[in-house]
Formats: C-alpha cells, sequence, structure tokens
C-alpha cells in the first residue's frame, strides 16, 4: 500500500533509490543497487540513516521541480547517501540525530544545484563534492550540540555482530579477518566496504562480486588503480599505513573507474592516465589530512574530486590528440557499452549534427585527385577532389581528346551540395586549350556556397559563362549551379570541389564528409559519413520514393503486424515515441522494448537498443540496423554491431576483461538489395539481411531476416534463427 503511494506520488520511486546507490560507482544496474543497499544495512544504524537521506533528497528534489529524469537516475539523491552513512556511523540515533540528518540531506541537495549550475556549463561533474562539504559543515557544526551523542560502535565490533547475528555471524566475521590473503587483497576490499563505511572485507567482497556483475572493465580499473598505489606507496618509502588508515585507498579506486572507463571511452590511454593520477592522489590526501586535520575533519573522496574534475576538463581543453583517451558524449552508464558503441560507431555516426552534404553533380564520375594530392592539393587546401567522367574502359574523353568537347565531363551540369547562399562568384574566366594552364586565375570560374556558419562549399574550373546563380541567392540541395569547365590552372576539363570555412574563392579547406553516396567497383557498394579517394568511382544514392516513405516513421505512430512461427497467430504492435532528448524510438507494446533511430534522408539506421532480447522488436532491430533510401539490385551494406549485443554472455564477460587492449569476438551485419518488381500499380522491393557473431573469426552463430516493402510501408518481415521461422505481415 505504502508502495503504491510512493508510486503514486513519486514515479519511478524504486528506480531513483537503487540509483542514488549506484551512482556512486558510476552506475545504474539494479543487481548492483541491491548488493549496495545490503551492504549500507551491515551497520543498521548507518544504513537506515542513509535511506533516511535518500528519501528526503529525491522527494525534495522531486517536490521542487527539479529535472524528474535526474531525480530518477539518483543524481539528486547519491550524495545526501553519503552525508547519512558517515553521520550514521558516527553519531547514535535517536530523535536530534534525524532532525539534523533531514536538514544536512537538503543542504546536500542545495550544494548539489548549485554545483551543478556552476560546473555542468563546462562540462564537468560535481561527483560527491556536496557530500564533502555538507558533512564537513555537519561535523563542524553538531560539535555544539548537546544532545547528539557520539557512536560507540566499532569499539566492541564481536559484541555488535554477536547482538547482529549471534555465534555463526561472529565466526563468518573471525574467519574473513583471519584468512591467509595477501595485506595488499585485504586493504583492497576493505576499500571498497570503506566507500560506504563499511571499513570490513565481507562488505568489500559483496561490492566486488557487483562491480564485476555489473562492470567487468570497472572492476580491472579499481583493481589496476589501488594496486598501483600499493606500488607506488611502497616505491617512495611512504608508510602504507596512510593508505590503509580509514582505508581512503577508495580514492584510488573510485578515480581509476571514473578515468579508466567512465568518463574516457576506456583504452590503453585511459589505463596510462589511471597510473599517473595515482601520484597526483597520493600527494592530495598526504597534503590534505594535514590540513583538515586541524580541524578534526576526514579528507574522505576529496583527492578523488580534485584529480577527477581536473583531468575532466584537461581533457576538454585539448586542441589535439582527442582521441587519446575519447572523451564519453553519450553515457550509457557501462564502460563496455560506452566502448563497444564507440568503436562501432565512430564513423557510423561521425555525420550526425553535421549539415549532410552531396556530391556536386549527376551520374557517376571518377576521383582523378584526391585528398593530399600529388600535383595540387596540398598544405592548407590538401582537403579537395578533383572529379571527371570516365567510360567503362576508364577513359575521361572520346575521339583523341583533342577538344574541349570530347571530355565526358565538359558542360556536364554541377549542382549544390546543400542548401545554402550563394557568398562569391568569379566568371569570365576563359576555358584553357587541352594542356595549357591559366596560372594567373587558378581557381578560374568558381561558386562558393554558404551552408552554415564555418561552413562552405567551392565548386571550381567552371566553363566562362555557365553560372547560372548570382551573389547572395539562395539555393537548395541538387539544384544546377553551373556546368563543368577548364577555366583556371586546369589542363583538362574537371571539377574542383572543397569545403572550407572561409566564404571567399580559395580559402584554406575543411575536413569535412559527405553523407553518403555509392561506389561503383566490382560491386556497388553505399559508403555514409566517408571522403572519397582517388580512381574511386562514385556517384549519389537515388532517393526511392517507397522507401523514402516506408522507413518514415513520425512519433505517434503505430506499426501493427500478426506474427506467424507456425504454430500460432499473436498480434504485435510497436509505436514511435520521443523521449526528452528528441530522440526518436520504437517502443514494443507488448514487451516495452526500445529501439532508438536515426532518420535522414538518405540513411535509416538503428543506434540502441534496451529491453527484452527476447522481443521481435530486437530481430527488427537487428535485421534493419541500416537500410538505405535508394534501390540498387545487388548492393551490399556491411556494418559491424556492438558487442554488447553478443548472445553468449559468459564469453561476452572474458572478452570485456581485455577490451580496451584486444578483441576476439566480432558481430556483423550484412543487408543485400535483391530485387525490384517495378509495377506500375504497387512497385515491391525485397531485401535479406543477416548476423553473424564470430569468435577469433569462426562462425558460431547466424540469423537471417528477409522483408519486402510495397505500398509505401513495410509489408512483410521474416525471421530465421534457431531452425525457427517467424512471419510478421502488416494488418
Amino acid at each position: 500500500m505504502i508502495a503504491e503511494k510512493l508510486k503514486y506520488i513519486f514515479p519511478y520511486f524504486w528506480q531513483s533509490l537503487s540509483n542514488s546507490y549506484t551512482q556512486i560507482f558510476f552506475s545504474k544496474n539494479k543487481v548492483l543497487g541491491l548488493l549496495l543497499i545490503l551492504v549500507s544495512m551491515f551497520d543498521l544504524n548507518a544504513g537506515f540513516a542513509g535511506l533516511l537521506a535518500v528519501l528526503t533528497a529525491n522527494m525534495a528534489a522531486y517536490l521542487s521541480g527539479l529535472n524528474r529524469n535526474k531525480v530518477v537516475d539518483g543524481l539528486y539523491g547519491f550524495n545526501a547517501l553519503l552525508a547519512g552513512l558517515g553521520l550514521g556511523i558516527h553519531f547514535q540515533f535517536n530523535m536530534v540525530f534525524v532532525v539534523v540528518l533531514i536538514f544536512i540531506s537538503l543542504l546536500s541537495l542545495l550544494i548539489t544545484g548549485m554545483l551543478e549550475g556552476i560546473l555542468t556549463k563546462y562540462g564537468l561533474p560535481f561527483l560527491s563534492l556536496p557530500f564533502l562539504f555538507a558533512t564537513w559543515i555537519a561535523m563542524l557544526s553538531t560539535r555544539q550540540f548537546s544532545h547528539l551523542e557520539i557512536s560507540q560502535r566499532g569499539i566492541y565490533t564481536l559484541n555488535e555482530m554477536y547482538l547482529l547475528g549471534g555465534l555463526s555471524l561472529v565466526k563468518v566475521y573471525d574467519w574473513f579477518n583471519t584468512l591467509g590473503w595477501p595485506e595488499m587483497i585485504k586493504v583492497y576490499f576493505r576499500s571498497l566496504g570503506a566507500i560506504f563505511f563499511q571499513y570490513h572485507l565481507f562488505a568489500g567482497l559483496v561490492i566486488a562480486a557487483g562491480l564485476v556483475y555489473w562492470s567487468r572493465l570497472a572492476f580491472l580499473f579499481s583493481v589496476i588503480g589501488f594496486a598501483a598505489a600499493w606500488l607506488f606507496y611502497d616505491f617512495i618509502g611512504a608508510s602504507i599505513s596512510e593508505l590503509s588508515y580509514t582505508y581512503i585507498g577508495f580514492n584510488y579506486i573510485l578515480t581509476a573507474i571514473a578515468i579508466g572507463g567512465f568518463f574516457v571511452i576506456p583504452s590503453a590511454s585511459s589505463f596510462l592516465y589511471v597510473l599517473l593520477s595515482v601520484p597526483l592522489i597520493a600527494f592530495l590526501i598526504v597534503s590534505g589530512n594535514v590540513v583538515l586535520g586541524n580541524y578534526q575533519l576526514g579528507i574522505f573522496s576529496l583527492p578523488f574530486n580534485i584529480v577527477v574534475i581536473l583531468l575532466v576538463y584537461l581533457f576538454y581543453l585539448r586542441e589535439r590528440f582527442h582521441e587519446k583517451p575519447t572523451l564519453v558524449y553519450i553515457q550509457q552508464y557501462s564502460p563496455e557499452k560506452n566502448l563497444y558503441s564507440y568503436l562501432v560507431n565512430k564513423n557510423r555516426l561521425s555525420h550526425l549534427g553535421k549539415i549532410p552534404m552531396k556530391l556536386p553533380f549527376w551520374g557517376k564520375w571518377i576521383v582523378t585527385q584526391g585528398i593530399e594530392g600529388e600535383h595540387t592539393h596540398k598544405d592548407v587546401w590538401k582537403y579537395a577532389w578533383d572529379f571527371e567522367m570516365a567510360d567503362e574502359e576508364g577513359k575521361t574523353y572520346s575521339g583523341n581528346g583533342h577538344q574541349l568537347t570530347d571530355y565526358y565531363c565538359y558542360n556536364k551540369p554541377v549542382v549544390a551540395p546543400a542548401d545554402g547562399y550563394i557568398t562569391a562568384i568569379v566568371d569570365g574566366v576563359d576555358d584553357n586549350l587541352i594542356g595549357d594552364f591559366n596560372l594567373k586565375d587558378n581557381w578560374g570560374n568558381s561558386i562558393v556556397v554558404s551552408h552554415a556558419t564555418g561552413l562552405f562549399s567551392q565548386l571550381s574550373h567552371l566553363r566562362k559563362n555557365s553560372i547560372i546563380v548570382k551573389a547572395g541567392q539562395y539555393v537548395r540541395k541538387g539544384e544546377q549551379l553551373a556546368s563543368c569547365g577548364n577555366s583556371g590552372r586546369s589542363p583538362y576539363p574537371h571539377l574542383h570541389f572543397q569545403f572550407q570555412a572561409a566564404g571567399e574563392v580559395g580559402a584554406a579547406t575543411l575536413n569535412y564528409p559527405f553523407a553518403a553516396y555509392l561506389h561503383h567497383g566490382k560491386e556497388t557498394a553505399f559508403r555514409s559519413s566517408s571522403q572519397p579517394v582517388k580512381a574511386e568511382t562514385v556517384s549519389n544514392n537515388q532517393i526511392l520514393e517507397l522507401l523514402d516513405n516506408a522507413l518514415h516513421f513520425i512519433p505517434g505512430q503505430i506499426l501493427f503486424f500478426k506474427a506467424d512461427d507456425g504454430e500460432k497467430i499473436r498480434d504485435i504492435s510497436w509505436k514511435i515515441e520521443t523521449d526528452i532528448y528528441n530522440n526518436t524510438f520504437i517502443r514494443c507494446e507488448q514487451t516495452g522494448a526500445k529501439a532508438w533511430f536515426v532518420r535522414q534522408p538518405d540513411i535509416f539506421f538503428f543506434t540502441h537498443y534496451e529491453g527484452d532480447k527476447n522481443s521481435l522488436l530486437f530481430d527488427f532491430f537487428l535485421g534493419t540496423y541500416q537500410l538505405i533510401t535508394g534501390f540498387v539490385p545487388g548492393l551490399q551494406i556491411k556494418e559491424q554491431l556492438t558487442l554488447s549485443l553478443y548472445p553468449n554472455r559468459f564469453v561476452l564477460a572474458l572478452q570485456d576483461f581485455i577490451a580496451p587492449f584486444y578483441r576476439f569476438l566480432s558481430a556483423t551485419y550484412t543487408l543485400e538489395q535483391k530485387r525490384l518488381v517495378n509495377d506500375l500499380s504497387s512497385p515491391r522491393i525485397a531485401m535479406q539481411s543477416r548476423i553473424r557473431f564470430c569468435i577469433f573469426g569462426r562462425k558460431i552463430e547466424e540469423r537471417s531476416y528477409e522483408m519486402s516493402f510495397s505500398e509505401n510501408q513495410l509489408m512483410s518481415y521474416t525471421v530465421n534463427k534457431s531452425n525457427k521461422k517467424i512471419k510478421l505481415s502488416r494488418e
């Protein structure tokens, strides 16, 4: 009854409670949350104090109108939790303490809001700074509160264990303390427990088990960070008791998790930064204890906060080496998922947020000089292309090639690569004779188009008097601007094209990709967010209305299917929705599973899946992982899938431990466009895709999918897996 009322007053109450515990480890895992709640209750006074603090902060945050998603994620509750645990260990539980705790929890929330407003402007986390400030204020002020009693717990630990669980618990506790493990391992587990103010081995073992379940990489980095700290103390000859005193080794553990794999993509370089952070934390622990010791205050997690915030800020300030290490921009609260998604999407999604650029011509053209070319395209002008047209034998002209009109590209239309304004035009330069140069008018007849602030495109060597636009004119993508010519420094007719950051002719070039195009070789292939290379024959993807409409999913739209597995027929419904960040996803109304997707003019692709993997939406996610809106019979699309989708969880867990350094698993997606039946009344398209999961390149599982499109929609979708066939048909 109470739970139902809480759910009504505060939706997602239980998630916010669990996440307030797991946020301490940068997680939102429910199993880890249950284990951490259990650990916090090893000392009942501290456990209930922490629980009361979380409830106070979360309810206050929700009723104050703070961002509900952040409340649910535990971002406003975990600092109050830490303050509650710390104060619950220090003081006896009475009514005065409860009142003090409630207001200290509110204070931690206020400090959280203040620091969030200040630090997030710079992309920085507030971490556990609110806990530190609130706890220090509480410790200093409560020295004047005579009705608060200092706790005596921890002095007679065995007596407390006996009262809590009898002789059996005392024996278990004593057994753990007498284990013949190396001291470093014991202190590691005690340091883990100390994060929740539990200074014994068993608490650390439970937390370690939760870490391994949630993230193998987080556990690995925690061990690496702590082991490096232990060795560093031994190397400099410092007292190891400094590290074990109140087990403040957790500073190394939390820093290693944060810098190793949460705020940045796990990698060899993030591993290096973890090692570099160890001496910094050691200096801060020693010096901080000296300063704060004068006020009888604990240093707690201050070194962890300082080092992590400074390093993250340093990463944001970089002008180069942005991938050493790479910052996480789409946080999935799992180092493994962050890594696997980054490896798959660093090229696949690199065009998101960018203006999609098309090739500036119609039909097939060949790249005769690419980026950093052998003749021109040097220095600040290196990001440029020369395009020509060629026949099936690769020749760019007919006859003897002595006349301009012999060249296939001469006088052919050149078009705008994207919408924009004409900012500069040069016209009136004569076309050269074949083999001649005009070094005086280097760029020849040219057009510069402004697409956005700091993004322009330039088309050069155009035919004299062929320009049909004017300066200041707005043009649409694909609109003809002029014709290809041979003006300027151009011995043979060709189109010079470049992206640039300024609006004048001849400005320095800009490294910018084309959103999508077709590569024509032995096989036709689709390229997204790519740059053509020399000798590559390319053309624009020709959008087909049938596919364009079929893949145009609108929020609020519901897709209804009949699913037939050969034994029974059931109804399936998927609804198109958006989240608070305006990301669009498909939600299965039967299972609650969600599949996020991106829809652009040339391409439809899925980016992320959450929920039941037995849902047919998961197979739809896999089978339509990437589709294009054009059609070329036999065209194949190949992509890598994130390894977090790998079906064998045990094998995947082994891969997780070494994923930043070596990957022996692979998951690949292949789509083939089979046929187009161009029936005038209702054209139909058939496609086939497959997913392969491999170990060391050897296939261990394969799934295949068939789909057909007609009447501007997906009409059927067939799943073939584990010798079972399921067909989805539109009602």
